[in-house]
Formats: C-alpha cells, sequence, structure tokens
C-alpha cells in the first residue's frame, strides 16, 4: 500500500469562485461534500432526490441552487444542469455521488406471484449507481469545457460483497467507467477520477445510532475496530474529492480509496501490481488511439 495521501488544506482555498453540481447531496458523503466546497467558496448545486438538505448552508444563497431529481431520469438530469448553467454561468465541478443499496438475499429468495412464476429481480440500485452515475459524467463531458468529474463510489467497486451482487457490480462497473473514459475525457480537458470509500460513519449507514460531532465519531468507530472495521468520517471522503479536483489534469484516472480515515491512491497501487504487458494495453494513450481506430 502507498503512503496515506496528505493533503494540504490551505490549497484548496484556490477552488473558491468554482461551480460544483453534487447528485446525492441530501445527506452522508454528498451532503458533507456540497457543504465543504460552500465553505471553500464555491457555488454548489445541490442535487438530491426527494429529501431536502438538512445543513447550515443557506440554500436560499446567491452560491446555491437546490433540485429534487430523479437521478435515473436523463430529463431530469439535463433541466438540473441547465438550470445549473443558466444561475452561475458555468460548471467546473461534477461529483456523481448519487447511491442507493439493495434488498438482501435476492438471488436465494425470488418473489414469484399467485402461480409460483418467479418476478424480476429489484434493480433500482442498477438504475441510481450507474445508469444515473453514467447520465451524470455524459452531462459533466457535454456541458463541461474543462474542469473535473469525481465518481464516488465504494471499496465495493474493487471487491465483492455477497449479501448485496447488485450494488457491488454496478460499484463495479463505476470502476470500468473510470479506466475507460479518464484517457478520451482527459484529452478533451476533463479529469475523470474516483473516490472509493469504505465503511463511512453517515446516516444512511447508521440510521438512528448515528450523531453528528467528531465525538460520536470515535465513539462508534472504538467500538467496530475490534471487529475489524476501521471506520471514516465523511469529511476525509469530502477532502479527498477536493485533492482531486485541485489536482486537474494530473488526477485523470486516478482512484482513492478511503479506508481507516486515510486517503490512498488504490489505482495506482493496483496497477504496480499488475503484469506490464496489462499495464500497457488498459492504461496507455497508444492503447486507446488503437482501440478508437
Amino acid at each position: 500500500m502507498s503512503t496515506p495521501i496528505q493533503v494540504d488544506q490551505d490549497s484548496l482555498k484556490s477552488l473558491a469562485g468554482k461551480t460544483v453540481l453534487i447528485t446525492g447531496a441530501s445527506s452522508g458523503i454528498g451532503l458533507e461534500t456540497a457543504e465543504f466546497f460552500y465553505n471553500l467558496g464555491c457555488n454548489v448545486a445541490f442535487v438530491c432526490g426527494r429529501k431536502r438538505p438538512l445543513t447550515k448552508v443557506p440554500l436560499d444563497s446567491p452560491r446555491t441552487l437546490t433540485r429534487n431529481v430523479d437521478i435515473s431520469s436523463w430529463d431530469d438530469l439535463v433541466n438540473v444542469f441547465a438550470s445549473t448553467l443558466t444561475k452561475f454561468g458555468q460548471i467546473d465541478v461534477v461529483v456523481a455521488n448519487a447511491g442507493i443499496s439493495e434488498p438482501r438475499g435476492q438471488y436465494f429468495n425470488l418473489k414469484v406471484d399467485d402461480g409460483g412464476k418467479p418476478q424480476p429481480l429489484e434493480l433500482s440500485v442498477v438504475d441510481v449507481d450507474i445508469k444515473g452515475t453514467m447520465y451524470t459524467a455524459a452531462l459533466g463531458c457535454h456541458y463541461m469545457k474543462g474542469g473535473s468529474i469525481v465518481l464516488v463510489t465504494s471499496l465495493a467497486g474493487y471487491m465483492g460483497v455477497p449479501q448485496m451482487p447488485n450494488y457491488s457490480a454496478s460499484k463495479h462497473a463505476a470502476t470500468g467507467l473510470l479506466r475507460s473514459l479518464a484517457v478520451p475525457a482527459a484529452q478533451n480537458n476533463i479529469a475523470v477520477s474516483l473516490v472509493a470509500p469504505h465503511m463511512t460513519f453517515t446516516p444512511g449507514v447508521f440510521a438512528d445510532k448515528y450523531q453528528p460531532g467528531t465525538e460520536a465519531f470515535q465513539k462508534m468507530r472504538d467500538a467496530l475496530l475490534p471487529k475489524g472495521i476501521n471506520l471514516n468520517r465523511a469529511y476525509t471522503c469530502a477532502l479527498a474529492v477536493g485533492y482531486l479536483v485541485h489536482g486537474g489534469l494530473k488526477m485523470a484516472g486516478k482512484g482513492l480509496l478511503i479506508e481507516g480515515d486515510e486517503i490512498n491512491d488504490l489505482e495506482d497501487d493496483l496497477n504496480r501490481a499488475l503484469p506490464a504487458w496489462f499495464v500497457a494495453k488498459a492504461n496507455s494513450k497508444d492503447a486507446a488511439s488503437k482501440a478508437s481506430e
């Protein structure tokens, strides 16, 4: 494993004035990231599902825009990108964060109709976690003249999750999207990168056990350590997104793991472990060019 990345937070103040569009911004990592960029002095579009963000950020501010959308609806997302451009004049950063989980054990407990016919899998997780992510990234490429697209996924995009196979498959798809889109996007002055958090202290994960603040986080982290779970703060995930955006095109293709409240370059570690011929075929600009011929 590489040495954990230490982020110079003072350097991120240079991001002030940029316009940032964030999906899944009503709670958890998305809300923390939206607040993080707002506090840096950015314009922020809070793109939410059904809920309105519970935040101290003034949502009627000249620097904020809030929209409730169906993240799997192309038309909804086109409208929110257009609204963001109308209000702020440009979009510099797109954070594709929206995600949901799935019912447990579907593959071994299919629902059946009155005649005993098995019913389809419930695939809302695919609509939101990968279809919504692809739509968001595509519209970022369309509307931005340059900037950063950051996919917020999960460690589940690098390993199997037996309880949630469709969730894991969707997150693996996002990893594939990063690896396939990074080179052509960089040729269009857009850096596509990824943040993959492991277990993070958010209301969505911990429900009624969640309490804001450092003390509550540390208490939960201490309780989970004996079980082999090294908890993250949502703030550390937001900091990783800020680091990627600040790095510009140099961050194209980066995939950062957030584990144990530390930031590590997972994609770089994985590439160093691969055979040289595989890296050359999978990641080189020559390979991307030949594939497009």
